[in-house]
């Protein structure tokens, strides 16, 4: 008895066992994405199943190259035509099931559709690295996306189908070979089975497995570098320019806005809080720069700006983290920058000032509540946590109008502190 060389064997198990979890999975996310108390993990899921999938279609194609070059071992003589002909239908039609059932759900979700709505969610390859969509699917009307999306799932759903009757019946005549007709056909890929001549078609060993393991490596690492998104964040100094505009639509002739006041980083942070899938989530803008005129003497006619670099949000979620940037949410390519512009400042009767303000996002600018502003002889400190409806934005609203996904109120938290400096104007 000829067996299967070692690497052949390793490809069908691994593949196989790729599958099998995967059309488990599939079989479990279809319910749980519709059930809150599930869908957080099913959206987590979900990556996984888009990653699995992926590996399944570039590992199949190793297999089909590596077929082509090592052909299967014979079948025993005594076998029928018939047999023969099954066999070869089978075979043949498992690689194209390997190879469609993964592509055709890689079609789907690049139509970015899901049921009536359209959806922003990136395939992100095990948090590696971001998948592009095929065929720019995802920029056609929604008419098309929605027919394109409605076609490819249901190949989806009929290729899993028909994968798992291809694979009962595989099994069984597997079984049947070993169990009924007694001879070495399953020992071909189990070679523990066989007490015979356990023998293997050329394949170099495992110089030739390291070379397709290789070969593998090298192609993902060639993908991940070539599809990494550049970082989102603006460099400092298109950051210091859009807060100097901000500064200079602020002041009028030849008015100076000045400072004598220095941020403390270390005890500052601007982030934002909402829940995504019935799960919480907390995240804080990486990027961010101010400026404040607080005359001591007279802190009522004080100013405060805060230019936000939109493109340096994260809650250290990766699916969110490239969300987030995408154009129905910050659309930082379009508005790199949130900026916040106080309007008034008012005393309290406790010592301390409501600061209010503008807070300008993707265009849209929202009149808030005012943050808590306390000065001291040698600092400043501002604080406070407002509320937002993302639809005054908007943000997310194609996909998630009702905010069944993410919350529609996003609350911002705001604390941040600054040292007086001595040697400036006061």
């Amino acid at each position: 008895m000829v067996r299967y060389n070692r690497v052949a064997i390793a490809f069908h198990w691994l593949i196989a066992a790729l599958i099998i979890i995967n059309l488990g999975l599939g079989w479990w996310m279809g319910d749980a994405l519709n059930d809150s108390a599930s869908r957080n993990t099913a959206a987590n899921a979900f990556q996984w199943h888009k990653s699995i999938g992926l590996s399944v279609l570039a590992l199949s194609l190793l297999r089909l190259s590596w077929r082509l070059l090592h052909p299967a071992p014979a079948l025993p003589p005594h076998t029928p035509p018939w047999e023969r002909f099954a066999a070869s239908a089978t075979h043949g039609l498992f690689y194209a099931l390997m190879l469609g059932l993964p592509l055709s759900g890689w079609l789907y979700v690049s139509t970015q559709w899901r049921g009536d709505a359209p959806m922003t969610v990136p395939t992100l390859w095990f948090g590696l690295f971001e998948v592009p969509h095929l065929l720019a699917l995802n920029t056609q009307d929604d008419t098309a996306r929605q027919a394109i999306a409605g076609t490819t799932l249901q190949a989806h759903e009929i290729l899993s189908s028909v994968f798992i009757l291809l694979l009962v019946l595989h099994v069984a005549a597997a079984f049947r070979h070993h169990l009924m007709l007694r001879d070495d056909i399953l020992a071909r890929m189990i070679p523990a089975l066989s007490s015979a001549d356990k023998s293997t078609l050329p394949s170099n060993g495992w110089a030739g497995a390291t070379r397709a393991l290789l070969v593998l490596a090298v192609s993902v690492a060639f993908i991940a570098t070539a599809l990494e998104r550049p970082p989102q964040n603006q460099t400092a100094p298109a950051i210091e320019q859009q807060l100097q505009r901000l500064q200079d639509s602020t002041t009028t002739g030849s008015q100076a806005l000045t400072s004598s006041w220095q941020l403390i980083t270390e005890k500052s942070y601007i982030g934002f809080s909402g829940s995504h899938a019935g799960r919480p989530f907390t995240g804080r803008f990486g990027n961010w720069v101010s400026k404040l005129h607080l005359p001591l003497n007279n802190p009522d006619a004080g100013t405060v700006l805060v230019v936000v670099d939109t493109g340096s949000a994260s809650d250290g979620v990766a699916l969110h983290d490239r969300t987030l940037p995408e154009t129905e949410w910050f659309d930082v390519s379009t508005h790199p920058f949130a900026t916040f512009q106080s309007t008034a400042i008012t005393a309290r009767d406790n010592g301390d000032f409501d600061l209010h303000g503008v807070l300008t996002i993707k265009g849209q600018a929202l009149i808030l509540e005012p943050l808590t502003l306390r000065i001291s002889n040698d600092s400043v400190r501002i604080s406070g946590e407002l509320t937002i409806d993302r639809a005054n934005i908007p943000m997310g609203m194609e996909s998630d109008p009702s905010g069944e996904w993410v919350s529609r109120d996003i609350r911002i938290l705001v604390e941040a502190q600054w040292s007086r400096q001595h040697d400036g104007d006061q």
